[in-house]
């Protein structure tokens, strides 16, 4: 899954992952602030993380969830600006 860009707060929603790889959550931002993110998976929360989004350059936070902690079906991403300036961009991938 991939969100290229997106403003202020915002989040994703999708059909869901293979429980047998694991899952790699990877936010950027910019702006000054911060982002909180948030994954859940069978509405029970596996990841929580932030990330200090600098005004003139890109900070990058990540969290890689052992194969099965993401469960099978859907599953949903959450983030919480700081301000309404914070720019983000997040992927959800698995590598194999």
């Amino acid at each position: 899954m991939w969100v290229p860009e997106w403003t202020g707060d915002g989040g994703v929603a999708s059909g869901g992952v293979w429980e047998g790889l694991p899952t790699v959550l990877t936010v950027a931002c910019e702006g000054g602030g911060s982002v909180a993110v948030t994954m859940e998976s069978q509405q029970a929360r596996v990841a929580e993380f932030s990330v200090d989004c600098p005004a003139v350059s890109t900070g990058v936070g990540s969290v890689t969830m052992d194969s099965g902690v993401v469960q099978r079906g859907s599953f949903t991403v959450g983030v919480d600006a700081s301000n309404d300036s914070v720019r983000w961009a997040l992927t959800v991938t698995q590598p194999e």
